[in-house]
This record gives C-alpha cells, structure tokens and sequence, in this order.
C-alpha cells in the first residue's frame, strides 16, 4: 500500500466527480489511519481515528466543487503539501494546489496510549505541546510510516459542516433551520 506522504502527493482534484473525491479522500484516510503514527517528541505517538476532508476549488475551470466551510480557503498563503495548519477546530493536514484548489483533511479523533480523544480542539496542545522553541528546544513531529492492509474505514458525512449554495450563503431549509452538507466524506477506523 502506498504512504500517506505518497497519496497527498499524488492527489490531483481537477475534474473529479465527487464520488471519485469520496474515493480518493478514502485511500488518503486508509493510509492516515492504519498507515502510520505522528511521533512527538521522541517521546509518544499520536494516531489517528477519524479525519474529515475538505476540498474548494479556487477555479472553476478546475473544479465546481466548492467548501465554503473551509477555513483556510482564500484566506492564506498556498500550504505545502503535508503541512499541518493549526485553527480553532483542531489541525488539518493541507495537500492542496497553488493556483487551483484547496485541500485538507481534519483529524477528528486521535488517540495517545490507548485513550481516544474525540474532542480535535485539543489536538494542537497534545501535538505541540508546550515545549520551549525559544530556547531551541521546539516540538519535534514526525510522521512514521507503518504496513497496512486494505481495513475497511467507516463512512459517513461530516458532523455539523454547513451547506452553501454556489454563492458560498449558508442554506435553510424552509423553516430556517440550518442545512448540513451530506457528503460521505467522513472516515473512522472500523
């Protein structure tokens, strides 16, 4: 099976359908939770249970795939393929496209010596931590490849990520509730 590091580089989202996204998001999370580990400071790992993905294309000629849930879209600089960009609802590991798309996926649930944490707000402080990078002593992070096999991943949407139209408005139903985008583009270790 390919590495994780191997499927974010080879990911390309110009002229996908969005069933072939699903598919594609899927082999990514594969690698990214049966695939490996993040190693934090020689210290203990880190891994991964459920990731979420995002994609909005920045060119419609791309892509009319849009994500207006995504934070970094439009917002930033373009990221490196495999950064890790730290916000309010956690991290997400970025592979996207100068010029043509945005790309990431949320770690939703991790785990740290067999206790899983559900909340992904709190990945940053367990990822980072409070190490003194000052003083030359800053976190070091690294991702460690391990064999998988082909697991089965559960799929569902994602939790709580609003809908929008093409305008990027946030939808309701005709009672003024909020509209949820239901793309399967959720996974969970089985």
């Amino acid at each position: 099976m390919k590495t994780l590091a191997d499927l974010l580089k080879e990911f390309d989202g110009r002229h996908l359908t969005e069933q072939q996204f699903t598919e594609q998001f899927e082999m990514i999370a594969k690698a990214a939770i049966y695939g490996g580990h993040f190693r934090v400071n020689d210290e203990y790992n880190v891994f991964i249970v459920e990731v979420e993905f995002y994609f909005h294309s920045e060119d419609d000629a791309v892509s009319s795939v849009h994500d207006f849930a995504m934070y970094h879209r439009g917002a930033v600089d373009w990221f490196p393929v495999g950064s890790l960009h730290p916000h309010r609802s956690g991290i997400d590991v970025t592979f996207e496209r100068q010029g043509a798309y945005r790309a990431s996926f949320l770690i939703r649930k991790y785990a740290i010596n067999d206790e899983i944490i559900s909340t992904p707000s709190y990945l940053p402080e367990d990822l980072i931590g409070y190490t003194g990078c000052i003083l030359g002593d800053g976190p070091k992070i690294e991702w460690v490849d391990t064999n998988y096999d082909d697991t089965p991943l559960k799929r569902n949407p994602r939790i709580k990520v609003r809908a929008y139209n093409e305008q990027g408005i946030p939808l309701n139903d005709d009672n003024g509730n909020k509209q949820y985008d239901n793309r399967p583009w959720r996974f969970t270790k089985a």
